[in-house]
């Protein structure tokens, strides 16, 4: 029908959620299987991630999930939308995250060691309609470039990396476009200890969304263990 010169398509565009299609988390979960299709990623990898996340969110007091987690446990784990477990999909919590900001001069002297902004960047392409570029490549490719560009840097000089992770797939996805490893070689990078207690590059120390605790995008605490 036409309501008010806008032009609506009842009928066929509720079919999605009337089969169990809607919200975040199926697209998420097509976009992880057509990387998966394409590159041979293995759920093994894929489970990598919330377990080495976890590994991490026990050496913060301010964690949520700090139960042990192996491969096993997760893969005993529910079914949310295949190939996603309840284990890859980020925690749902109250509160709220503050961001505070000064100029270096003064961080120099607050209680808490500053982190110092050298670059950052800005990109959207997701494409919920299902556009299958958008399920492989994240806007994490052009805000990378634009970041390391204003940065003076490259992913190479990144030691650690904390990486937004509404699901599992997201980082392993978010690893590639920035730069860490080539496309489709992201499954053998979360899984060869790179990301993990000891490893090269540790990811989401404080534990990530997966297992700290999830305020729409920013970490509640940014914890680190040498």
């Amino acid at each position: 029908g036409n309501f008010g010169g806008t032009l609506t398509i009842a009928g066929i565009s509720t079919l999605n959620a009337a089969y169990g299609n809607f919200g975040p988390i199926p697209w998420y979960a097509m976009a992880a299987q057509r990387h998966m299709d394409l590159y041979g990623t293995t759920q093994d990898q894929l489970g990598q991630i919330p377990v080495s996340t976890r590994a991490w969110a026990r050496k913060s007091p301010h964690a949520t999930k700090t139960e042990p987690l192996d491969l096993d446990g997760y893969h005993a784990s529910r079914w949310i939308v295949e190939p996603f477990h309840v284990l890859d999909c980020c925690l749902v919590s109250n509160g709220a995250v503050a961001a505070i900001v000064t100029r270096a001069d003064r961080a120099r002297d607050l209680a808490q060691p500053p982190a110092y902004i050298h670059g950052m960047g800005q990109a959207h392409n997701i494409d919920p309609a299902g556009a299958t570029d958008s399920a492989i490549h994240t806007p994490a490719r052009q805000a990378g470039e634009t970041a390391f560009a204003m940065a003076g840097a490259s992913a190479k000089d990144v030691t650690c990396a904390e990486l937004y992770d509404c699901y599992s797939y997201t980082v392993l996805a978010s690893l590639e476009d920035y730069g860490f490893c080539k496309k489709g070689e992201g499954g053998e990078y979360v899984s060869n200890g790179t990301i993990e207690l000891g490893g090269k590059r540790p990811n989401n120390t404080s534990g990530g969304h997966l297992c700290e605790g999830y305020t729409h995008g920013m970490s509640c605490l940014l914890y680190t263990s040498d």
